[in-house]
């Protein structure tokens, strides 16, 4: 009897952990609890709740749809009372200071125990079906851990953060997608994540606008953009995130009555990204909101609702192109003026310079690179940590510079497969999330976001709901889990 009422109430425990860690308002109470440790400056907080909750997820859940909430906010725990970046002030030591550095190696120490107790309860029927996918990530991973590699003088840091990298790229993507269900639930539930996410990013965005007011524009009315530093980014990452979150809040106006709505909170985003004045993230902006608004009208919920609101949206942007036509043109020229000089010639703001640094260093070692560790004087860089190389602000010219052919080809190889895959079996979920990764790797050819670490944990986590998975692959998934952490195990996109 005894035994029986302590099975009876662990599973009722269990039950009511899995309850909360998995409604679609959890990532609401997470945006909540990032915000105030971030200005309140918290950051070993941040870790901590995020760390706790992860690890919960990884032991109780079944289903790890909504670990991916907290792997994405992630990127925006670094607070500006302790950031390492340069732009405000050098001397900022917290995130290498000894017992700082102690606390995060012992919480990932347990994150990674978390992972490890998770698949070994998972037991000897756990399915895991090896893919092209997964093949071709894994000859990625390993062209990212050879960079630089027999190159003179090499520098063992290329290693360090190639291994890193790898890890964030297979690893992520490996547990995700043997461990989430490509069903509309848990599509909803991803919606539902990015949603708190970019509200999040929203925040802090118009919060720099009403702390600073009036400074936050020149003389001319123009924004001044280096008033968008934030302590985990400057206003090209802001740009990006907010860009990413768009397509798929999306997802919420394929299953709610009123889902078209959402529409109204991907303009607001579309709107903040532009604020950021991030030339890049306002080029994502018109390619992917309107494909998002396309998506939505044709397979909505309520498409009628959709295509009514879409035609208000244009009608607005008409307008403001007609009546705020000189602001328009102006910050038309401003943007002509960064990417071009005086004589007319592309300098992309700097960037064709580093990308000719770049090729440079390539011929010099063609096969392998020369590593991320190379010297890109012209990068203004951000991190302030030595760990995080400096870049060539290209997807491909950074890959040739410090992979070689070998990194080069394997990434082509990985992009296409992707496509691919896509491909098969198409639907709107899947659309909706290939779009954010499209605008992740537009913004990439004019910056490297996804070579950044977090940005790299967030493609590799939503990947695999890009690529659906077979019904073979669903079938197994719905299987009820002999061990209760996990349901059986198989590779998306297979």
């Amino acid at each position: 009897m005894n035994v029986t009422n302590s099975k009876t109430r662990g599973k009722a425990l269990k039950d009511i952990i899995s309850g909360i860690l998995s409604a679609d308002a959890f990532p609401f109470f997470t945006a909540a609890v990032v915000l105030a440790c971030y200005y309140l400056g918290w950051d070993l907080v941040t870790i901590y709740y995020l760390a706790a909750t992860g690890i919960l997820m990884l032991l109780f859940l079944d289903d790890l749809t909504p670990l991916v909430s907290p792997l994405t906010f992630l990127h925006i725990l670094v607070s500006m009372k302790n950031t390492p970046t340069h732009v405000y002030d050098n001397s900022n030591v917290f995130y290498t200071q000894p017992y700082v550095l102690a606390q995060i190696f012992a919480v990932v120490g347990l994150y990674v125990a978390a992972i490890i107790a998770r698949l070994f309860f998972m037991g000897r029927d756990r399915y895991f079906k090896p893919t092209p996918v997964f093949w071709g990530l894994c000859a990625f991973s390993g062209a990212l851990i050879l960079n630089g590699a027999f190159t003179k003088g090499y520098d063992f840091n290329n290693l360090l953060f190639g291994a890193v990298l790898a890890f964030f790229f297979l690893g992520v993507y490996v547990l995700i997608s043997c461990n989430v269900r490509a069903d509309k639930r848990n599509y909803v539930k991803l919606a539902w994540g990015f949603v708190a996410f970019s509200l999040a990013l929203a925040v802090e965005v118009a919060a720099k606008y009403i702390a600073n007011g009036a400074d936050m524009f020149d003389g001319n009315g123009e924004i001044i953009k280096n008033m968008l530093v934030f302590g985990w980014g400057i206003w090209n990452t802001m740009g990006m995130l907010l860009v990413i979150s768009i397509p798929i809040v999306m997802v919420i106006a394929s299953y709610y009555k009123h889902g078209y709505l959402i529409i109204f909170y991907a303009a607001a985003l579309a709107v903040a990204a532009v604020c950021t004045t991030s030339r890049q993230a306002m080029l994502a902006v018109a390619v992917v909101f309107p494909a998002s608004l396309v998506a939505a009208c044709v397979k909505g919920k309520n498409r009628k609702a959709a295509i009514t609101l879409t035609s208000v949206l244009v009608l607005a942007v008409v307008a403001v192109l007609i009546f705020k036509w000189k602001t328009v043109w102006r910050l038309f020229n401003n943007v002509k003026d960064n990417l071009f000089n005086a004589e007319g010639e592309f300098t992309g703001n700097g960037r064709t310079t580093l990308i000719q640094d770049a090729l440079g260093y390539f011929f010099g070692a063609p096969v392998f690179g020369q590593g991320f560790h190379v010297n890109y004087g012209n990068d203004p860089g951000f991190v302030g940590l030595d760990f995080i190389p400096l870049m060539a602000h290209n997807t491909f010219a950074e890959l040739l510079a410090a992979c070689g052919l070998v990194g080069f080809i394997a990434y082509i190889v990985h992009r296409v497969q992707t496509v691919i895959f896509f491909a098969r079996k198409p639907n709107v979920n899947k659309v909706y999330v290939a779009l954010s990764i499209f605008a992740l790797l537009l913004m990439c050819l004019f910056d490297n976001h996804i070579f950044y670490i977090f940005p790299t944990i967030i493609y590799s986590a939503i990947l695999p709901f890009a690529l659906g998975q077979t019904s073979e692959g669903r079938a197994l998934l719905n299987r009820k889990p002999r061990y209760g952490l996990s349901a059986e195990c198989t590779i998306m996109g297979s």
